[in-house]
């Protein structure tokens, strides 16, 4: 990109207007919750069977696909398969690396003025669908 504009790789990105007339929703969640959240769900994945559905696809070829073999959990599973690590590594390796891709995710939408933020607070309350609603009419009545 910088070789053929002569510009940065961010100048080439979209800017931050709608090409869609949307609402964008992003629910904040405080940092311990979120991590407890994502360590819940990688158990839980592993729990579902995520090793045999890995074990499955790298029979089919999964180690020669561009992308999903470097996916979050597949990549370490693949790693574990492979003896580069325990499965309880792979595990934990899962967890570390989805908490970093989280905290990019929050600083990538962060930046996005587009984006009515509101309070994972609210999901306990019950009160979360109610104020995403009310953000949606609002942008349909304006």
């Amino acid at each position: 990109m910088i070789e053929i504009t002569g510009k940065p790789f961010t100048a080439n990105l979209p800017g931050p207007d709608s090409v869609y007339d949307t609402v964008q929703i992003g629910v904040d969640v405080a940092r311990p919750e979120l991590d407890e959240r994502i360590t819940t769900r990688v158990d839980r994945m592993w729990e579902a069977g995520l090793v045999d559905e890995v074990r499955a696809l790298e029979a089919r070829g999964l180690r020669e696909g561009r992308t999903a073999a470097r996916a979050l959990g597949y990549q370490q599973v693949l790693a574990a398969l492979a003896g580069e690590c325990t499965e309880d590594e792979a595990r934990a390796e899962t967890v570390r690396a989805t908490k970093r891709f989280a905290r990019r995710q929050d600083s990538w939408f962060r930046r996005d003025p587009r984006v009515h933020w509101l309070s994972g607070a609210a999901d306990h309350r019950g009160e979360l669908p109610r104020e995403a609603l009310s953000l949606v009419e609002r942008a349909v009545t304006a």
